[in-house]
């Protein structure tokens, strides 16, 4: 179920009095100091009280050396690990993406490990294109400092990871893509919204698969402070407004996937940067492994993403 930001709307309504007294009373106002608040703005003077350790500690993967080597990137003075593809040693330089994993996306196991057509979680497509791939950790996963904040600080993970990607010589900078799926998909959701305000160039375009409108496993946490600005400021549905590079919500049409939880959104959607492309005859694992392909294929051509949801997805697998 969607949670509306009661209390950001409260304050916003407010704020709207306050205009409309001075206002009346004859007073100058600059009415762009009471706009709506953005979720980057929000966040900005926010410290979440939701702080969850690791019940167990996981030791980094070791993937092949010649698909991923292991860097460490910086995000709030921590040291946190990701996997890159290494440099070809081609002097050129690749599109790139950053991907999200499902399920606790701040831990990574064996990521690199193909799985089937109708569920490859692994986002191989991309890689077997040529496009450069990094899978980040998060804060409180696998050996990193820090606690899980369940979608919070993550984001700033993320960010973090992306610049540091961007600085890779190999690396087209110009042209480093967002992906995820599942609980990542989502946590893409909220990068793009917060992103958007404070990093505007930083990704060429956000891929979302099969997110929700919450974060989910906040029922999992126990709640010192705002329960209810806590799951506000993680509900990529409340701040799909925010959007201003080209983002995609991508799920399966199926029952067995978060069709009904998005069709909602997307059928109020007004944002022109946030597309939805919900996949006949597909579900929440099938939708990857056709989709990531077509995507990778307009990635490496250096074209506009772009989904024909009517399209033969069957006939290209």
């Amino acid at each position: 179920m969607q949670r509306v930001g009661g209390q950001g709307r409260e304050a916003t309504w407010h704020r709207a009095l306050s205009v409309s007294a001075l206002m009346i009373m004859g007073i100058s106002v600059n009415i762009s100091a009471f706009a709506t608040p953005t979720l980057a703005s929000l966040r900005s003077h926010y410290e979440t009280t939701i702080n969850v350790e690791p019940t167990v500690k996981t030791f980094l993967p070791t993937p092949p050396t010649t698909l991923f080597k292991t860097v460490r990137y910086d995000s709030d003075g921590m040291s946190l690990a990701a996997f890159v593809t290494p440099d070809l040693q081609d002097q050129k330089k690749y599109p790139a993406i950053v991907w999200l994993t499902g399920g606790e996306s701040n831990t990574l196991v064996d990521f690199w490990r193909k799985g089937s057509k109708q569920n490859d979680q692994t986002a191989s497509p991309y890689r077997d294109a040529g496009v450069i791939m990094m899978f980040p950790t998060l804060r409180g996963g696998n050996d990193n400092t820090g606690n899980i904040e369940v979608n919070y600080g993550e984001v700033d993970d993320v960010i973090a990871a992306a610049e540091y990607l961007a600085t890779l010589p190999y690396v087209d900078s110009s042209r480093i893509y967002l992906g995820g799926h599942s609980t990542g998909g989502t946590l893409a959701l909220l990068i793009s919204e917060v992103a958007s305000s404070t990093h505007p160039d930083l990704f060429r375009e956000v891929i979302s698969f099969g997110a929700s409108q919450e974060t989910m496993f906040l029922q999992d946490v126990d709640f010192t402070g705002d329960e209810q600005r806590e799951m506000d400021l993680r509900a990529p549905a409340n701040w799909l407004q925010d959007i201003k590079v080209p983002t995609w919500i991508i799920e399966g049409k199926s029952l067995d996937s978060n069709y009904r939880d998005l069709k909602p959104i997307c059928d109020k959607n007004k944002n022109p940067m946030l597309h939805c492309s919900f996949i006949l005859r597909y579900d929440h694992f099938s939708v990857l492994y056709p989709l990531n392909r077509h995507l990778a294929q307009q990635i490496m051509a250096d074209e506009m993403l772009s989904i024909d949801a009517n399209a033969s997805w069957t006939d290209r697998n």
